[in-house]
């Protein structure tokens, strides 16, 4: 009886002690960090193990209402371990340009669940504020450089003109 017990004791603390896959998104990021008007802003989702993304008709799907976007991505989600065979990975997805202003970006993984159906889990919510393009350096019409070179240049062919007029 005592040897059963050790036994089922040494079997239980074993399979607690066991590390399991575990399916994981890191919060998704937007890319350049901080946009200005006219330049593309990308998201950037990272995640793996038991999660991937897979191409998919009619995905990714991008709305805008105001300055509230969503990005659905679909891909497969496993829930049984045996089938967590996905590495790790980074997806970059181009959303497009802004005006200035403040947004809200939420980004959602569509996948088909053997026991729900068709599911949506939200992998994160990233606010960001697009700036206005700062205007470039105005250019000086003339340096101060340039301005000495002129003079001399000036100089050089009026003296030049004054010698040719007194031969």
């Amino acid at each position: 009886m005592f040897k059963r017990f050790i036994e089922v004791t040494l079997v239980l603390s074993l399979v607690f002690a066991v590390q399991t896959s575990q399916a994981f998104f890191d919060p998704p990021w937007i890319t350049p960090a901080t946009p200005k008007a006219g330049e593309i802003v990308s998201v950037n989702i990272s995640g793996g193990i038991c999660d991937v993304f897979v191409e998919w008709p009619g995905y990714p799907q991008l709305t805008r209402s105001g300055d509230a976007i969503r990005i659905v991505k679909y891909g497969n989600h496993e829930g049984f371990e045996d089938f967590c065979i996905y590495g790790l990975w980074t997806v970059t997805e181009p959303l497009g340009t802004f005006l200035p202003g403040d947004y809200t970006l939420t980004v959602d993984l569509a996948y088909d669940d053997a026991l729900y159906g068709p599911t949506i889990m939200t992998l994160g919510v990233v606010a960001f504020t697009v700036t206005a393009a700062t205007p470039g350096a105005p250019v000086p019409a003339s340096s101060q450089a340039a301005l000495l070179v002129l003079l001399l240049l000036v100089l050089g062919v009026s003296l030049r003109i004054r010698r040719q007029s007194h031969c």
